[in-house]
Parts: structure tokens; sequence; C-alpha cells
């Protein structure tokens, strides 16, 4: 069996007079894989870092939904309590309006009747009972007073409900201080993760991926080319990291950094595919030559 070249390990494709190792077949069929589903991998797991921030948010996830879970858990006792509380109070309200019916309709019935006898006064018996008028006067003081009574009676249920709404909320603003750390975490997390939105940054990131999609379509059009032309790859490759280079003019510390780490990749890989120099005393090399 013919060893592959570097070509053939390359691209994934054997040469001519080559066997396909079952190696290269994966390879060719991993570089054949349809954008799809490529497209389907998690964007978390073409990294290690990535992989733990999706870990960290996951986690943190978690425990704001546990904590969630709890605080429902824990206060549902005291959601129950107020409203079976008001519950108990309007039904004791409604009872009481019931007893205070007929004292409401007894008042309404005398002044109905005061009203009734101050119009007749106020006419042809004005002069002869003009001195009723104080007598009437204090009648209706006496009404407005049962009125007043009447008015008071629920107000007592109502401050009872709303006492229980204070004792119960003052367990809530215990639990709301204990929960303060926690509120001040999450106002943290909110401010980093706004600042990822801002346009500088979107800009920026939108200027990394540019670069990356750039090398990516090269080396792409590089391994999928029929002739083995690897100058012609890193003359573009030069390109680009000249174009990004005089676009962002050291602006971007990401992009200067990501500029430098590529570019010095792409001397070593170019540097690996140097010709090895040539022993002139070798005597297998002359041979070959003159073969040739």
């Amino acid at each position: 069996m013919a060893q592959s070249s570097f070509l053939s390990r390359w691209t994934g494709r054997p040469e001519s007079g080559e066997t396909a190792s079952p190696d290269s077949e994966l390879l060719s069929h991993d570089m054949s894989a349809p954008e799809a589903t490529r497209s389907q991998l998690s964007v978390w797991s073409i990294s290690p870092s990535l992989d733990r921030i999706r870990q960290e948010l996951d986690e943190q996830a978690g425990i704001i939904a546990e904590a969630k879970r709890l605080l429902e858990e824990r206060l549902a006792p005291f959601q129950r309590h107020l409203v079976e509380q008001r519950r108990h109070v309007e039904q004791c309200l409604k009872q009481l309006g019931a007893r205070l019916k007929p004292l409401r309709q007894f008042l309404d019935g005398q002044a109905s009747n005061l009203e009734r006898v101050g119009m007749h006064l106020n006419g042809e018996l004005k002069e002869q009972f003009e001195g009723f008028e104080g007598f009437l006067a204090e009648q209706r003081k006496t009404l407005e007073r049962a009125n007043q009574y009447l008015d008071e009676q629920p107000l007592p249920l109502g401050r009872y409900l709303e006492d229980e709404q204070r004792a119960i909320e003052q367990i809530f603003r215990d639990l709301e201080e204990r929960f303060e750390p926690l509120g001040r975490y999450i106002k943290e997390q909110q401010r980093l993760l706004a600042i990822m939105t801002e346009q500088p940054v979107i800009e920026e990131f939108g200027l990394l991926a540019s670069f990356c999609g750039e090398r990516h379509a090269a080396l792409e059009r590089f391994a999928a080319a029929t002739e083995y032309r690897p100058q012609a790859l890193f003359a573009e490759l030069d390109g680009i990291y000249r174009k990004y280079t005089a676009q962002d003019g050291g602006k971007s510390k990401h992009l200067a950094r990501l500029l430098e780490q590529t570019r010095q990749a792409d001397l070593r890989l170019r540097e690996s595919l140097k010709p090895l120099p040539r022993e002139q005393s070798d005597p297998d090399l002359h041979r070959l030559e003159a073969a040739s």
C-alpha cells in the first residue's frame, strides 16, 4: 500500500496511485458534510472557554429558577392566608350589611318624614309652628349621627384586614433584605449583558467575524482546488491580513491580537511547507534525479 503524501493528508483526497485510508475517507466525508449539518453543531462546543461560559450561564439560570421555585413554595401559605382572610372579612362585611339594612331603611324613612314635615312648615303652617323648626333641626342632626354610626361599622373589619396585610408584608420585607445581595448580583449581570449590546461592541465582533469569514473562504478555496498551490493561499491570507490591519488601525485590541496570532499561525504553516534542503552527496537523491 502506497504511503499517502502530505497533499492527500491535507486535502483528504488520495492522489493517483494511492489507496484511500479509512481516516482519509472519514476526513473527506466530514469535509463534504452539508452546511445544514455543520450549522446544527452547538456554538458552545467549539471551545472549552465557550463551554465553560455555557455551563456558568446554565448554572446561574438553574440557581435563579430554583430560587424562584423555593420562594413560590415558601410564600404559598402566606398567599393562601391573605386570600382566606380577605374572603372571611368580605363575608363578615356582607353579614354586617344585612344586619344594618333595616336600620338604614328606618333612617331613610325618618329622613323622608322630616322632609315632608319641613315642606309643610315652609308652607301654610310656617307661622303657626315656627318654633317647631328647631326640633326638626335636632332630628336631622340625630339622623346624620345615626347614618355616620352605620357608615363606621364596617371600618374596623377593613382596618383588621390592613393590619393582617402589614403583618405579612413584614415577612416579605425581611425576605427582600435577604435577597438583596442576589438582586445586586443580577443587576451587575444585566449591566454586563447590556455592554455586550452596545454599538461599539457589536461593530467590533462584526469585524472579527468578517475577518474570520474571509480567512475561512480562502482556506476553503485552497482545500477544494485541484492544484496544490500553497503560495496562492498564503498570498491571499497576506492580503486579508494587510486589509484588516489598515482598516482597523489598531483601534480594536481583540482584532489586533487575532491578527497577530493568525499571522504567526500562517508563518508557521508556511515554514513547515517549505521543501527540505537537498543533500548533494545523497546517492539515492542522484538516482531519483537521473531516473526523472
